[in-house]
């Protein structure tokens, strides 16, 4: 059974942006695309070589809703998004 990892939260494992938590926006084949504009593989269990991103758990209802319904969210929304997962309600 393959797991969609379409509006999840995941921390970013290697690159510039370790450490980062980033939304999932959509999935091709066996690519990640986060909502930051970069392209990450999604978790391979037969490979050998470290994950890029690691599944943290899902977005909040709401914005999970509206980006599985009409695929866009605004900057603004995914701020607050990320945001609502780390406990950081003063952010914007």
């Amino acid at each position: 059974m393959v797991q969609s990892h379409t509006a999840d939260i995941v921390l970013s494992l290697a690159g510039r942006d370790k450490g980062q938590l980033m939304l999932v926006v959509a999935e091709e084949s066996d690519s990640l695309l986060l909502a930051n504009g970069r392209v990450r593989r999604a978790e391979s269990p037969k490979r050998k070589r470290r994950k890029h991103v690691s599944r943290q758990g899902a977005c909040d209802a709401r914005t999970r809703t509206k980006l599985l319904e009409n695929g866009r969210l605004t900057n603004s929304e995914i701020r607050k998004a990320l945001a609502l997962w780390t406990g950081d309600e003063d952010a914007n």
